[in-house]
């Protein structure tokens, strides 16, 4: 299987669309057998999918991704782990033992410390859900 991990630093990039690299990674039988990374600097979203695509990736783990993206993603037949936060071997590492989910927020170690917590009318992937915001008036945040 080969996934792709949006990345910036060390870290799993805050962005999908803005991640100025992705790290490749080839696991067979639950072992890395390769990886590397590849810059994205200049790549606009459809860009990056297809460049994905292309390289056979089956899954992204990435921070925020826009609707369209993810869409092109999954049309792909690319499975999206979004709203993935922290160091980018924590991620890969709890990837490999079938702990990941969208919305980790991630310890040093691989350990998850809590999930993004979404108001009521939003998932992930979507847009901002109705309701109140923060000061109690409609939409404010």
């Amino acid at each position: 299987m080969k996934i792709a991990i949006a990345i910036f630093g060390t870290r799993v990039s805050p962005r999908f669309d803005f991640a100025p690299g992705f790290m490749l990674v080839e696991i067979t039988d639950g072992e890395i057998v390769s990886r590397r990374e590849i810059p994205a600097e200049g790549w606009d979203g459809l860009e990056r999918i297809e460049k994905l695509a292309e390289s056979a990736v089956e899954a992204v783990i990435c921070g925020a991704i826009d609707r369209f993206s993810l869409r092109q993603l999954e049309m792909r037949g690319i499975k999206v782990y979004s709203w993935i936060t922290g160091e980018a071997e924590d991620a890969l590492s709890s990837f490999q033992k079938g702990q990941l989910e969208s919305g980790f927020m991630m310890a040093q170690g691989g350990r998850c410390c809590g999930r993004w917590r979404f108001r009521q009318g939003q998932s992930q992937g979507q847009g901002r859900g109705r309701g109140r915001g923060r000061r109690g008036l409609p939409g404010a945040w």
